[in-house]
């Protein structure tokens, strides 16, 4: 029996001083390789441009956008179909990362009416009047050239706001990746990019909630 005890303790001591390093060694190179991966798959498609001349009709614009990640949609309300993919989306993210100080969603809103447009879209999709999420009114040709400013890919004739398609903002002010909402692939992607970026207030599964899947 003395020599089965010892035999244990030996097995416990090697675990502790060989096993444990090697798997927790293991786990923070799987970790790396993976953030690492993420955040290759970002580019380099210019700074961001200034906002200050747009108007806030919900939300306030932030001190500065820099330091902090920024989400950029374009919402047309003729579009109900792109601004539900969107919202679904957001309703979500916002959820995960409500209380993170480093995540803004400046969303551009097309038409003479932006006020009641933000409002209603707020509405339905269970988002706060919160700086975190800002709306800013639009014209049709500001609309148009902020898709142009951000190097949103419109293809075939499209115009902003047919699409989910948004712009991902990284510390620096620069637009990094652009993600249509209307694959669940990109949406995953944009969710898992910046998780790895911005870890979670609390420790959360990622909320791709299948009642609200796109």
């Amino acid at each position: 029996m003395a020599k089965v005890k010892q035999s244990l303790g030996v097995i416990v001591v090697l675990f502790l001083l060989i096993g444990l390093p090697l798997v927790s060694y293991y786990y923070l190179e799987k970790g790396f390789a993976y953030r690492k991966a993420a955040i290759e798959t970002q580019s380099d498609f210019g700074k961001m441009p200034d906002l200050g001349a747009f108007t806030s009709v919900r939300g306030e614009h932030p001190t500065t956008y820099r330091g902090a990640m920024t989400v950029v949609s374009w919402l047309d309300p003729r579009k109900p179909v792109t601004i539900k993919q969107y919202g679904m989306m957001l309703d979500s993210l916002y959820t995960q990362f409500e209380d993170s100080p480093n995540l803004y969603f400046t969303n551009f809103v097309k038409g003479e009416n932006a006020a009641a447009t933000a409002a209603q879209f707020a509405d339905q999709y269970n988002l706060p009047d919160t700086d975190m999420i800002n709306f800013l009114a639009t014209d049709d040709a500001a609309f148009a050239q902020s898709a142009r400013d951000f190097k949103l890919p419109l293809t075939g004739g499209n115009m902003p706001g047919e699409a989910p398609i948004v712009a991902l903002v990284d510390s620096s002010l620069t637009i990094v990746k652009h993600y249509d909402l209307s694959s669940r692939n990109e949406t995953i992607g944009l969710v898992q990019l910046i998780s790895v970026i911005i870890p979670l207030p609390v420790r959360r599964d990622l909320i791709l909630d299948r009642s609200k899947e796109l």
